[in-house]
């Protein structure tokens, strides 16, 4: 504790100390954060905005936040003592010695009284010859003692001008000279004033020679010294501390210290930054947070008059007695007259302003007066405890924010009180008794307001949602477990985070430089919506029988890459040599023609040939940096999910075949935790890929142009189990492009999507043309089903298929087709693609369109667009993502399926 706050704790020690606040924290957001239905709304205006009613955290965030403000005061409190303290220091090194302090003081001293007396007497003596002669004398220059005549003032020849007035200590000190040179044994006890040399016109030329050095005392030299020793060490130049503190059921925002800001954590804010308000006093009504300013206010007059004290319920019953007049002596004004208030003694206050004569507008004085009344709440409370209202409120009780200017307040008590304005004051003119008529007798009057948050009053009248979606995505969202509780939750409450045992993290295809002109096309937003279907799906009682034991919740992450990237400063340039040279962009060579059209083309589509030149290596190393930096700030704030858990990649479009150029390159076991200790800039991913799943991906395009196929891992652990003859040719070595370091690769397609292609083929052709066309079970319910096996499409492994009759449509090959079937060859290619995937084949096509009036190319437009809304698609990876991992694990309507002939081949 500080010395000034020692002397405060003395001063109020013997003062009852105003109880402790119930303090809430809410945010002014379209965004719920403890709501796992609610995605980031589409941008809107200030305006708009300003009228959403805030929201307030869970009562665990509260506290959690309301812990690390506390901390953050006393860390504030201690970095300004730090920075005054040798701001101090380092103003004293500019300083003299105490003695040179004292011998300009006694120069000061004797110039004054010199010219004091002077003064007088040559007042006195014009005085005596004006009534004696009757004449009048030229006008003396207050800044010299000679009359001034002819235009011009006469002056002493010094260096320059010598001025009547005093001059300061810091004058004297400077020109006077206390060099070892002139000193004696005894220093320069005895200092004579400076003499006045001969008077000369002003204007005459003054000498050019420089002042003659003048050496450091030595006490001054030693006093320096021990200075600076004491400023080594310290940063004058060190940050303000701040506190961040992650909230909402996922986790993925955090609210900033002192800034009082919500902000996202993961990724670039996306309308999504919110304005945090510490709520003291609260609407009795709603229970909605008072204006900031007019909490002060009113914690100021709390203080002043002590409503929690047994004499302000005597006070109370007194003026009820009283009558109007009584009344009027207990009724607080909320915004102190200018006479009322108390002035504050340091400079650059309001007291000091006033006195200068400078003008203030009404929001400046407002400021200055909460200012005022903030200080007599920290005197009152100490400094221990904060009781103040913080943050902007934007927010009112019916949604504008007000004043209540000519407003005064009733306590009726500890916690309750009632703004009233004029025309509902005590008068004894109009004979109004608000407290005796309604307040004493419990009837709301003017705007009932409390002290402290309520959470019994807030469920009461904000209840929660309680539809089935709802309660499926609750339990999605939260998944906890008892052994593993987020150190954000204090401890004692009983209360876990949502344990998130896999991470998604989704890669963007081509077009999000558009969402730089148009808010909406953001990414993040699809992603919202993305992640509160994948709640509601693991909620839902078809999914949750396929789901591991061990299996939590699900986070979904954007990857936003290319927000990192600009292609702007790269042009045609010829060699520098070139008398001629020439430089150009894409500015210069787009026509001036259909803008609007050009930007969108510009926008969505050069992203492609973008990768195809020179930029490629960019935007991969942009794609590394992004996700490896949105793992590692995950693995930091989720201790040990590095140890126990699994990371899944969605990639669409040309997001795909990028992460498969990246994982082609990556090496087949990374140790995420020493990957993720050490800052290097790394060429590959971090961690470990447990699934990659590709959506509207040309990555079969780009294996072809290749001329290369896809392999997996010689080297992987799936292929090391398995019963897999290591000397055929059926693993790659990392670095070969297609050979991809994943447990399972997946290709979504939708039918109408004319940039996706198929993978089967790249891993075997034959292969591939054997299979059945694979299509992921509908989520929604078809006529005439039952059970939630027969409505989802998806059934339980059936193992072995042990006493399974067999398909009697089925036709078994014939002698001359087994004889020149190629079952070498198939049984790689079925072994590749079991290692590349443990349900035997990579192309998953979903239901999309369709019906008697459909139009194929109309529908073709939004279908590269509509995997982010399907729900066969999401659910479909939330079952693959959190099922069991193995071949037979495999549920068995993703298996692959054979047709019913086989292909004919000739032997090699």
């Amino acid at each position: 504790m500080s010395a000034a706050d020692a002397g405060l704790a003395r001063v109020y020690v013997a003062n009852e100390r105003p109880p402790s606040i119930r303090v809430r924290y809410f945010y002014a957001s379209q965004l719920a954060l403890d709501d796992p239905l609610s995605p980031v709304p589409a941008p809107t205006t200030a305006t708009a905005a300003s009228r959403i009613p805030p929201r307030p955290l869970s009562k665990q965030d509260s506290e959690a936040v309301e812990k690390a403000w506390t901390e953050l005061r006393h860390k504030l409190r201690v970095y300004r003592e730090e920075q005054e303290k040798h701001a101090r220091l380092r103003d004293r090194t500019a300083q003299p010695s105490p003695a040179t302090r004292l011998r300009a003081k006694s120069v000061v001293g004797s110039l004054s009284r010199e010219q004091s007396l002077s003064k007088r007497s040559s007042q006195a003596s014009d005085e005596f010859r004006s009534a004696s002669l009757g004449k009048t004398f030229p006008a003396v220059d207050k800044r010299s003692s000679l009359p001034v005549s002819d235009g011009k003032r006469i002056s002493y020849a010094d260096d320059q001008t010598y001025s009547s007035s005093p001059k300061s200590v810091a004058d004297v000190e400077a020109n006077f000279d206390i060099g070892e040179s002139n000193q004696g044994t005894t220093g320069t006890p005895f200092v004579r004033a400076p003499r006045r040399k001969k008077a000369s016109i002003q204007g005459t030329k003054r000498s050019a020679s420089p002042p003659t050095p003048r050496s450091r005392h030595p006490s001054s030299a030693r006093r320096a010294s021990s200075i600076s020793e004491d400023l080594q060490g310290h940063d004058i130049y060190a940050p303000s501390p701040e506190a961040t503190v992650p909230v909402g059921v996922s986790r993925l925002h955090e609210v900033v210290l002192p800034n009082f800001q919500l902000q996202p954590i993961y990724w670039s804010p996306a309308n999504d930054i919110a304005k945090i308000i510490r709520g003291t006093w609260f609407y009795k009504d709603t229970l909605l947070p008072v204006e900031t300013d007019i909490a002060n206010l009113l914690e100021a007059g709390y203080v002043k008059l002590r409503p929690w004290t047994s004499r302000w319920a005597d006070e109370l019953s007194s003026a009820a007695h009283a009558g109007p007049a009584g009344e009027e002596k207990i009724a607080h004004i909320l915004w102190p007259k200018a006479s009322e208030r108390k002035p504050n003694s340091r400079p650059g206050t309001s007291a000091s302003t006033q006195a200068k004569g400078e003008e203030t507008s009404p929001d400046q004085e407002r400021k200055r007066i909460v200012n005022s009344e903030c200080e007599r709440i920290d005197l009152d409370s100490g400094p221990a405890i904060d009781n103040k209202a913080a943050g902007d409120a934007q927010y009112g009780n019916d949604g504008k924010p007000k004043l209540y200017k000519q407003a005064v307040v009733i306590y009726a008590d500890r916690q309750e009180a009632y703004i009233l304005r004029p025309n509902l004051q005590p008068s004894a003119y109009y004979r109004r008794k608000p407290y005796a008529e309604y307040i004493r007798k419990g009837r709301s009057i003017g705007v009932p307001i409390v002290r402290g948050f309520d959470e019994a009053l807030w469920e009461r009248l904000h209840p929660t949602k309680t539809g089935s979606t709802a309660r499926k995505a609750y339990a999605g969202a939260s998944a906890p477990d008892p052994q593993r509780a987020s150190p954000a939750i204090p401890s004692g409450t009983g209360l876990q985070n949502p344990q998130v045992t896999d991470l998604v993290l989704v890669i963007h295809g081509i077009g999000q430089k558009l969402s730089e002109r148009v808010e909406s096309y953001n990414f993040t937003y699809a992603m919202n919506d993305f992640r509160r279907e994948f709640n509601v799906q693991l909620g839902s009682n078809t999914v949750q029988p396929h789901l591991r034991r061990q299996m939590g919740s699900i986070m979904v992450l954007p990857v936003n890459w290319r927000s990192t990237l600009s292609f702007e400063e790269g042009g045609y340039r010829d060699e520098e040599n070139d008398p001629a040279a020439n430089e150009y962009s894409l500015q210069d060579i787009t026509p001036d023609s259909l803008p609007n059209v050009r930007n969108i083309v510009s926008d969505v589509m050069l992203d492609i040939p973008y990768y195809l030149s020179h930029h490629q290596p960019r935007m991969i190393q942009a794609l590394v940096d992004e996700t490896n930096r949105i793992f590692s700030l995950w693995c930091k704030n989720n201790p040990g999910f590095d140890k126990w858990g699994r990371v899944h990649l969605v990639a669409h479009s040309l997001g795909s075949v990028m992460a498969i150029d990246v994982l082609s390159a990556q090496p087949t076991h990374v140790d995420m935790r020493s990957a993720n200790e050490h800052n290097e800039v790394q060429k590959h991913f971090i961690f470990n890929t447990s699934n990659l799943f590709l959506c509207g991906s040309p990555a079969g395009f780009f294996l072809l142009l290749r001329k290369v196929g896809l392999r997996p891992r010689a080297a992987q652990e799936k292929l090391m189990s398995s019963a897999v003859d290591t000397d055929q040719d059926v693993g790659e070595e990392a670095g070969i492009y297609g050979c991809i370091a994943v447990e399972n690769v997946y290709n979504i397609l939708n039918p109408y999507d004319p940039v996706s292609y198929r993978l089967n083929a790249a891993v075997d052709s034959v292969y591939a043309a054997s299979l059945k066309h694979a299509v992921i079970p509908s989520a929604a319910a078809p006529w005439f089903s039952f059970g939630a096996s027969a409505r989802s499409g998806y059934s339980k492994s059936s193992g072995n298929g042990r006493g399974q009759r067999p398909d009697p449509g089925q036709r078994f090959p014939s002698t001359m087709e087994l004889e020149t079937h190629n079952f070498t060859r198939e049984e790689i290619a079925e072994k590749r693609a079991y290692l590349l995937n443990d349900n035997g084949q990579i192309d998953y096509f979903l239901r999309y369109g369709g019906g008697p009036l459909e139009i194929q190319y109309l529908t073709m437009l939004s279908a590269h667009s509509s995997y982010w809304t399907s729900q066969d698609f999401i659910r479909f990876l939330v079952i693959e993502i959190g099922r069991e991992p193995g071949r037979e694990c495999a549920l068995e309507a993703l298996k692959a399926s054979k047709k019913k002939t086989l292909p004919i081949t000739a032997a090699k």
